[in-house]
């Protein structure tokens, strides 16, 4: 099997559904506050040699104690106990692009295909009467949203803030008592890419996070907004957006089952599914139902797409007028900073 160097965080069959052309899609770079028109979608939300792993490189770097649990990892990563032997017969490398991501995507693209075709176009005898998708159709969509949060080049930064936060907790926290005592950015703290490569590899090859993670979602209540104005829903490089509506100085109320928490995911720019907290909302919505969403809805979804996105908002249209109303506005907003904070 020939070489991928470009290996996306967000798969081209969903993308696709935000095109502007077949193979084109309209970038806005909130980083470079930059709009890039029908760009190819085999360039965007990808990395070149992003799931790859270097074993030897990786273990090169390692102390004894490092490289047992690094093989360990492999094991799992790559299905197999005799580790040495697999690594010398497979394209273990590129294991997640080709033997992992490759064989889930046309179930997925399929899966998306079925459920926009159910909207009919936003009919309004279909959304009075007809459910969005079936329970089989949530349950396995469920699992791609789960796979989708845990594959973003957002969450590996994630999980190296994590770390790199909680070695620089540790450490301070050590000599805190003493009379020198150092401030705690005094303490800086890199963690090695390779390492963090072979943990994100790990988690999304493990079926207990993936399963774990659908289990949550698959719990609320799902509404399918369909959008009828002229204004498409925006859809992004990590487009399931958390938004918590419970807040507390000290608890986090984002994670995938807080209480009062919203997820929201784009369909298309027709179509964006919303998970609501059962406890919370379960008087407000009906699950699996449709529901019209109004300019203001719309840009309250979009606007959660620009904030939480890694850097670029996708969209059919080449109007971005108001992704850089927010980022101008806000430019903290700009920048990604990962929602990790070790006390």
């Amino acid at each position: 099997m020939a070489e991928t160097k470009k290996e996306h965080y967000v798969p081209r069959c969903y993308l696709k559904n935000f095109s502007s052309t077949p193979e084109h899609i309209n970038v806005f770079d909130k980083h470079k506050m930059q709009i890039r028109l029908n760009q190819k979608l085999l360039d965007v939300a990808m990395e070149n040699h992003f799931y790859d792993l270097d074993f030897d490189s990786i273990f090169n770097k390692a102390t004894l104690e490092e490289q047992e649990k690094i093989t360990q990892d492999l094991k799992q990563i790559l299905e197999t106990e005799n580790i040495e032997e697999t690594i010398r017969q497979l394209d273990g490398s590129q294991h997640i692009e080709k033997q992992f991501f490759s064989t889930l995507e046309g179930v997925y693209s399929n899966l998306l295909q079925n459920i926009i075709k159910k909207s009919y176009g936003g009919n309004t005898w279909v959304m009075k009467n007809c459910r969005a998708f079936s329970a089989e159709e949530k349950d396995l969509l469920a699992f791609f949203i789960a796979i989708q949060i845990i594959r973003t080049k957002s969450f590996r930064e994630s999980l190296s803030s994590t770390y790199e936060q909680f070695v620089q907790a540790l450490a301070y926290k050590t000599q805190m008592c003493e009379e020198d005592a150092l401030p705690r950015d005094a303490f800086a703290v890199s963690v090695n890419k390779d390492y963090i490569k072979l943990e994100h590899s790990g988690m999304i090859l493990d079926p207990d996070m993936a399963v774990d993670f659908a289990n949550a979602i698959r719990q609320h209540i799902w509404v399918m907004y369909v959008n009828k104005t002229d204004t498409p829903f925006y859809t992004s490089d990590d487009p399931v957006v958390n938004i918590p509506h419970k807040h507390d100085r000290f608890i986090s109320y984002s994670g995938l089952s807080s209480d009062g928490i919203e997820i929201i995911f784009p369909i298309s720019p027709m179509l964006l599914l919303g998970m609501y907290d059962a406890k919370t909302y379960s008087t407000l919505f009906a699950d699996k139902s449709f529901m019209q969403a109004d300019i203001e809805l719309v840009e309250y979804f979009n606007r959660a797409q620009i904030i939480h996105c890694q850097r670029c908002v996708f969209s059919c249209s080449d109007d971005f007028a108001f992704a850089e109303q927010i980022c101008t506005e806000n430019p903290e907003f700009r920048t990604f900073t990962p929602y990790i904070e070790v006390l």
